[in-house]
């Protein structure tokens, strides 16, 4: 075995499923894929894969798997720990939730250029459902998002938390005091997206204070929630640091509610633990690191 290609070769088609996925993923082709694989085979004296409608590894493919894991993972724990940061390179796509967007990933994006030049990104701002599903299927090389993704393969680390709070327009004369939630059900109430786990865990808190008709909205967009608070459409329920500008110039005003205690948004930086997860572990560590949460 000369080298770690045709360990990492293996891998990939294990966690794609197949040869032709593998080929694509590695930027090769599938009779390239074969030939590394036969070649192992043949160093090795055993048969990795069983053909079939399916590809599914041998007794001897299953024990060669675990030792292939443990060299590759090796050498990615040898290049964090010594390689010059500056000589990474490639592409890293990066997914991030709308609230890290304004938050961390200005610095971030900084601090990548001026350490890792050589890394090209990419990134993609979406909510946390979908950034889960970009993960886990390849898409994303590692995302920034509310909660955790839960997957066997999966490295998650926890990054930063933000309280939330309910804003609204002056322009709706609500009185400069402390307020029960059935005060606020004249006006639609708007957070995030329903398919997400904040808006889940305000329908919970909703139903538990047995306020009749509140109308919680959604929406995928932090800046829409802003935009409407501020026309007084509604009543918005977001991430306070967001909207640091608009309460500084009065455009919004913090609402405190007391009869419904809103949840903090704790954020992971997670990625997918795979042979070529050396550069998504190093920027995770760079992101935990500027949030202040490395190390803890």
């Amino acid at each position: 075995m000369r080298d770690l290609r045709s360990l990492e070769t293996v891998l990939w088609i294990v966690r794609l499923g197949g040869f032709r996925a593998a080929a694509a993923r590695l930027n090769t082709t599938q009779s390239a894929i074969s030939a590394r694989v036969a070649q192992l085979e043949q160093e090795l004296g055993i048969r990795i894969f069983q053909r079939g409608p399916r590809i599914t590894l041998t007794a001897e493919g299953t024990a060669l798997l675990r030792y292939a894991e443990q060299m590759v993972d090796l050498r990615e724990e040898m290049l964090r720990a010594i390689a010059d940061p500056a000589s990474m390179r490639g592409l890293l796509r990066i997914g991030i939730s709308e609230t890290l967007a304004h938050t961390l990933l200005p610095r971030l994006v900084q601090r990548i250029g001026a350490a890792h030049p050589g890394i090209v990104l990419d990134m993609v701002v979406d909510i946390t459902p979908a950034l889960r599903q970009s993960l886990v299927a390849g898409h994303i090389d590692i995302a920034m998002l509310a909660g955790t993704v839960d997957d066997p393969r999966a490295i998650n680390e926890p990054l930063c938390s933000y309280p939330l709070g309910w804003l609204a327009s002056p322009a709706l004369g609500l009185p400069d005091r402390p307020l029960r939630l059935a005060e606020l059900t004249r006006w639609p109430i708007l957070s995030f997206s329903h398919d997400t786990e904040v808006s889940a865990a305000l329908r919970a808190l909703f139903d538990q204070a047995g306020t009749p008709g509140v109308r919680l909205w959604g929406s995928t967009s932090i800046a829409t929630m802003a935009e409407l608070a501020r026309a007084g459409v509604c009543v918005s329920v977001m991430q306070l640091i967001v909207a640091d500008r608009e309460l500084a110039s009065g455009a919004l005003r913090q609402i405190h509610v007391t009869d419904v205690t809103l949840p903090d948004v704790a954020f992971h930086v997670s990625y997918i633990r795979k042979p070529d997860s050396h550069v998504a572990a190093t920027i995770a560590a760079l992101a935990r690191e500027i949030s202040g949460t490395h190390d803890r």
